[in-house]
């Protein structure tokens, strides 16, 4: 699909950034990434069930209470 002539490229004119290589050490070396490792705070799958399981578990008991309630004397 051709572009419209309303939207333009979105471009950057930098200077490039010299990095010095160290010695001993090839240009595709020292281009690649260091090992990545999984640091994240987000729920493991344990947790999740736990907690669904426990707001199951609370929506059931409010269904009850709700289907029961009204038939429980008032006491009067």
């Amino acid at each position: 699909m051709p572009r419209s002539s309303m939207q333009s490229d979105f471009s950057v004119n930098r200077e490039p950034i010299a990095i010095e290589i160290p010695e001993g050490m090839s240009a595709e070396e020292a281009a690649e990434l260091p090992r990545a490792f999984l640091r994240s705070n987000e729920a493991t799958a344990r947790s999740t069930k736990i907690v669904m399981t426990l707001t199951f578990v609370m929506l059931v008991v409010l269904v009850l209470i709700c289907a029961i309630g009204p038939h429980i004397p008032a006491g009067e």
